[in-house]
């Protein structure tokens, strides 16, 4: 299979859009209304420029805003979602200054599942501000149907809560597991969309953030979901190299009654430390 870019400017429904998903395909909906007007919002409530001092402070804030949560609600809906059967973490926001030594905002090489163990997890990402190939997302499609050593295996979220808790740095702990060796860069693919579209792909890909060499800061947000169908069915992405040693439910919850996500045996998890992708 190769993964593929499809532009999309009306909905899918669950089935459709979980079957392209889950072979590799990444899915852009154009011009989603809610979001639309989401940029318009962000423009209010985030500043230009943050400061790097206030990024936390106005992350929290997005996070938190019910406008926010609102909007990206009824963005999936116009995309095709059923929220009966729709479980989410929520929308985060990425704010990546322009490079510096510390890459603020920057996310390495990863797979999503590599630490939430869920093959059924859908990623959605959608830009605020203006996008270019310098600050944006990437993708390495070698990787959908090739396994690469990971840190899955030894990815300690338990310590991570632990120094969040204690107001301390992570220090070398890992935000999230990444490969043991560099991966084979050739099949780089930057998606550059625009204020307005979201960009639907198999938390499963491997990918990562650009480091930001443009002048501009690259304001996102990103949010993940589980189709409880899908899960309850056991459809999703090839496992080809996750070591997880647990499943992480409960980053999960309903969208309708925010009610936790659960295993087949009934299980939950605890959830993720704030502002930790799943």
């Amino acid at each position: 299979m190769t993964t593929s870019v499809q532009v999309l400017s009306g909905p899918l429904d669950d089935e459709r859009r979980g079957a392209l998903v889950f072979d590799g395909h990444l899915l852009v909906f154009t011009s989603v209304p809610a979001l639309v007007e989401l940029a318009e919002l962000s423009q209010e409530v985030i500043p230009d420029p943050v400061r790097e001092t206030d990024i936390e402070q106005v992350k929290d804030q997005f996070r938190r805003n019910p406008r926010v949560v609102g909007l990206v609600r009824v963005a999936l809906e116009q995309v095709g979602l059923e929220p009966a059967r729709t479980y989410w973490d929520r929308p985060r926001l990425r704010i990546v200054p322009p490079a510096t030594d510390r890459e603020v905002g920057t996310i390495g090489f990863h797979r999503d599942t590599w630490g939430s163990n869920l093959l059924a997890q859908t990623n959605w990402w959608l830009p605020l501000r203006p996008l270019t190939h310098e600050r944006t997302i990437a993708f390495y499609p070698e990787y959908w149907s090739k396994p690469i050593a990971n840190t899955s295996a030894d990815w300690d979220l338990a310590a991570i809560r632990e120094r969040r808790r204690a107001g301390l740095p992570l220090g070398d702990l890992p935000i999230v597991p990444s490969p043991t060796t560099p991966p084979r860069t050739d099949s780089e693919l930057r998606v550059v969309l625009e204020p307005g579209d979201l960009l639907c792909f198999s938390g499963a890909h491997l990918h990562a953030s650009v480091p930001n060499t443009s002048a501009g800061t690259r304001v996102s947000a990103e949010l993940r979901t589980i189709n409880s169908d899908d899960l309850a069915h056991g459809r999703g992405a090839p496992d080809l190299d996750g070591d997880a040693p647990g499943t992480q439910f409960q980053w999960f919850r309903s969208i309708t009654d925010g009610s936790p996500l659960r295993g087949s045996d009934g299980g939950t998890s605890p959830p993720p430390p704030d502002g930790d992708p799943g």
